[in-house]
């Protein structure tokens, strides 16, 4: 079991792997999308619409899309570490933190918890090691991608849920 899980990966490369970024996306929004509103109109910001959840979520999926394809054909560093900094870290490592925080803070479940702490813990996880493992990323550049997703992923709840500014 372990040695074919060695050679799957070994086989398997960032390129494709990647894949596995929509498809956690989308199962993250189908997750959310039935109670998200409601739930945002209650507990973060009385004027927040289903329009505003489809336009910042739609969105998403196309760039959920159109990175791997991107990545497919220009599997570089710089790529890569833009990939992680706008796309994969705010989305699959910050949005647990936040609907996280918001079930603990409210006391009361923020649709989205559960694709948070199950599905895109493991993406992340495997999508980082692999970038590592292939040089994609560097440490170093893993940790100053990972300040800037924060940073990215906190002013994009302000303005899309909270509309602090």
């Amino acid at each position: 079991m372990i040695l074919q899980r060695r050679i799957v990966s070994s086989r398997v490369g960032f390129r494709r792997l990647v894949w596995l970024f929509p498809i956690a996306y989308v199962l993250h929004v189908l997750e959310e999308l039935p109670r998200f509103t409601a739930w945002a109109i209650q507990y973060a910001n009385p004027g927040f619409t289903m329009r505003d959840y489809l336009t910042v979520h739609l969105a998403g999926v196309v760039v959920a899309v159109a990175a791997p394809l991107v990545i497919s054909y220009f599997s570089n560093r710089f790529v890569v570490f833009v990939f992680f900094t706008f796309v994969l870290t705010p989305a699959a490592f910050f949005n647990i933190l936040f609907h996280a925080g918001a079930t603990v803070l409210f006391g009361v479940y923020c649709p989205g918890l559960i694709t948070a702490l199950t599905v895109y813990p493991a993406v992340w996880f495997l999508l980082s090691r692999i970038a590592l493992r292939e040089g994609l990323l560097s440490v170093p550049l893993t940790v100053v991608s990972f300040g800037v997703a924060g940073f990215f992923h906190f002013a994009d709840v302000s303005h899309n849920v909270f509309k602090v500014w």
